[in-house]
């Protein structure tokens, strides 16, 4: 029997929530064969479904999608910080980037109909400035992220 649009849609998210590091449309489609999705067109409109509900992010540069922390992207700028070490994602908030962004914009005559800012790097964990103890959860979301997610333990 075929999944409904919403289950297939809670599975991808089950599954890049429990992801820990960001995977590509293939990685998904492969975890989830053996749940019976089979076909790539099932998982791009999912991912896509997912992304414009705001449930998702799509890192541009790796071709690979990651669950959103919860925050409202609206209203804080975000920064993705993406190890080029270990692949894990920080979420930053960055008061004052979509300011800098459309100032810049609108200095050059450009009309920009969105943005996704990506910034790669190693990690804390990856210099060594910190053990992968603290590094509680699957992603870090980074500086003024309020999702707890570190806060266990």
């Amino acid at each position: 029997m075929a999944r409904s649009r919403t289950d297939t849609d809670e599975v991808v998210l089950t599954l890049l929530k429990g992801a820990p590091t960001p995977m590509s449309a293939y990685q998904v489609l492969d975890r989830l064969r053996p749940e019976g999705i089979q076909s790539p067109p099932i998982v791009y409109r999912a991912l896509e479904r997912l992304e414009k509900a705001g449930q998702i992010h799509r890192l541009e540069g790796l071709n690979a999608y990651f669950a959103c922390c919860g925050r409202d992207h609206h209203t804080v700028g975000t920064v993705f910080a993406v190890c080029t070490g270990c692949r894990r994602v920080e979420e930053w908030s960055c008061e004052g980037i979509d300011d800098l962004l459309g100032g810049a914009a609108a200095k050059a005559g450009f009309a920009p109909v969105g943005r996704i800012v990506e910034v790669r790097g190693l990690c804390a964990i990856c210099r060594g400035a910190a053990r992968p103890e603290d590094a509680h959860g699957l992603t870090a979301h980074g500086p003024g992220c309020e999702c707890g997610h570190g806060s266990e333990g």
